[in-house]
């Protein structure tokens, strides 16, 4: 199945399709991310959402599931060789503007491979957009749960947390980026009620501890 059915947004989101950046090496990482993934007979896609430094891929690095795909753009961003030469040569600033595209397109080819074999899926991902709305709306299409855990932090300790990670690891993140994912949290956190049946919401601030309200 086509992902653009299940999200017609999607083109707000990539510039391309699969095709123009399909390397062996992007074909060895997806293959590599699914491997030993059992499908499910109710499989579920739990999105882990919080704007950038929130606290996302600590959560999901303390907070592992077992037969789960793990989907993050960073990691796939990280794990390119171009990306990395290009952090060598020209910094994180360069890289990032340079790679973070191709990786997030990547990232949807192997999201809809994913579905298509009908596994769980960990999507670490702000979801401030609408096309990961149509995503939650449209996927039950195809058999599967949805549930959100949102990470909550101030939008000061999370551009403190992105420069001081930016520093000690290069991997970099737009202060503007951070800025536009927070003014729209709360608005699509309010959006997600009402098409998934588990929200939780967890102190991005102090040790994930669970939250009944922000």
């Amino acid at each position: 199945m086509k992902l653009q059915i299940l999200m017609p947004s999607l083109s707000e989101l990539v510039n391309a399709d699969y095709a123009s950046v399909k390397s062996e090496e992007s074909e060895r990482l997806i293959i590599k991310s699914l491997s030993g993934l059992i499908p499910s007979a109710a499989p579920e896609l739990l999105q882990i959402s919080g704007i950038p430094g929130a606290g996302k891929s600590t959560f999901c690095a303390t907070h592992p599931k077992k037969n789960y795909l793990f989907l993050s753009f960073d990691r796939i961003m990280t794990a390119l060789k171009g990306y990395q030469q290009e952090l060598k040569q020209n910094g994180s600033v360069a890289a990032f503007q340079k790679y973070e595209m191709p990786a997030r397109i990547i990232g949807y080819e192997l999201l809809r491979r994913a579905l298509n074999k009908k596994v769980n899926i960990m999507f670490e991902h702000s979801g401030t957009n609408k096309a990961h709305l149509e995503l939650f709306r449209n996927i039950r299409q195809k058999g599967y749960t949805t549930a959100v855990d949102f990470i909550i932090c101030d939008t000061a300790t999370a551009i403190r947390r992105a420069q001081k990670r930016a520093e000690e690891t290069k991997r970099y993140v737009p202060e503007t980026l951070i800025l536009e994912r927070a003014a729209k949290f709360k608005e699509y956190m309010d959006a997600y009620k009402k098409e998934t049946a588990r929200i939780a919401l967890f102190d991005g601030g102090n040790n994930f501890l669970p939250l009944n309200k922000i």
